[in-house]
């Protein structure tokens, strides 16, 4: 298998790459950030990054059509694709190699990513059930499959052996970055509840949140890897809402933190739908909130009780892990590479 993505630890290609070895498939990997294939975060490095995407995008592929030459793959699977487009595609395959798409985000429209591409896949491998009709009506129903989301075994994982009520470091965590719509959801729990502490760890919270009821909030910036797991164990309760709705009516039910907080051993509060309620039974592993008053509530009532949280937090545990780990989707779709 030829392996394309970002394979930073706690990725998704990072532990899906390690599912299909563990499964007994040779993969070799190519990192799209090896050739500057990624978007910057600071406008200066999103300025550079459209000056210099063409170039970096062309040194990516021929490096990939290189690997295909010398080592025959029968698969070359890319995470989002981002680079990838109908062209190469039919290189790829006419090198005898079958496409796989893996695509765990809610929208498609990304820099780099080719919608006219999609054709071109084999199999197209997606982590939202609201993307089935519109992929099957595009690309036929024999070539697509649902596969969830997951956690990467080697990184999201307790760091701790214990945690009594004393060593925690906030009452209140959500991991991930800015969105107007996380934000007036935390916003309003802050406002609810004056004298519960609130960590905020991701990216553009302190330029975008940093007035208002949060302001006391503290916000490091982004947690990675075994940080990033530590922060979720660190605190009370893990808050899990999602970017918010979108003009395309596409909105997350799940994602990858729906998995990796009960994985981390992290008290998870997840904003309510049909499809959280298929992974984890409400008030017995998690609990889910609908509204801002909700939330607000069942923050101060898992707060006064710690041993019914740390209870919750072992069965939740015992349901991911690990069932819903990379090494698991790995093995779903590898299932799915069956039928091409």
């Amino acid at each position: 298998m030829l392996f394309t993505g970002e394979f930073w630890a706690g990725a998704s290609a990072r532990g899906l790459s390690d599912g299909f070895r563990d499964l007994g498939w040779a993969v070799q990997e190519v990192d799209q950030r090896d050739f500057g294939v990624k978007r910057g975060k600071s406008p200066v490095l999103r300025i550079a990054s459209r000056l210099t995407r063409r170039m970096a995008e062309e040194a990516y592929r021929a490096r990939l059509l290189e690997e295909c030459r010398v080592l025959k793959p029968d698969i070359f699977l890319t995470v989002k694709g981002v680079g990838i487009t109908a062209d190469f595609l039919q290189e790829v395959r006419r090198a005898g190699a079958k496409t796989v798409m893996y695509f765990p985000d809610f929208h498609f429209d990304h820099p780099g990513v080719s919608v006219e591409s999609f054709a071109g896949y084999d199999l197209f491998v997606t982590t939202k059930t609201f993307q089935l009709d519109y992929l099957e009506n595009l690309l036929g129903p024999e070539h697509v499959a649902y596969v969830p989301h997951g956690f990467s075994g080697c990184v999201h994982e307790p760091v701790y052996s214990n945690m009594p009520e004393s060593d925690f470091e906030a009452d209140v965590l959500h991991a991930g970055n800015h969105s107007a719509w996380k934000q007036r959801w935390l916003e309003g729990a802050a406002a609810a509840l004056p004298d519960a502490s609130f960590r905020v760890v991701g990216n553009s919270w302190r330029e975008n949140a940093g007035g208002g009821p949060l302001a006391r909030s503290d916000m490091p910036g982004p947690r990675l890897g075994i940080g990033y797991a530590g922060a979720i164990q660190a605190a009370r309760i893990n808050i899990a809402v999602h970017f918010g709705p979108t003009a395309s009516g596409w909105e997350d039910r799940v994602s990858t933190r729906t998995f990796e907080i009960p994985a981390c051993k992290g008290f998870m509060l997840h904003i309510d739908n049909e499809e959280v309620r298929a992974f984890f039974e409400p008030g017995v592993e998690i609990d889910v909130f609908s509204t801002p008053e909700e939330l607000a509530d069942k923050i101060g009532f898992y707060l006064a009780r710690p041993e019914l949280r740390a209870q919750m937090i072992e069965r939740a545990y015992a349901r991911c892990v690990p069932a819903y780990s990379y090494a698991a989707r790995a093995k779903q779709i590898a299932d799915q590479l069956e039928t091409i």
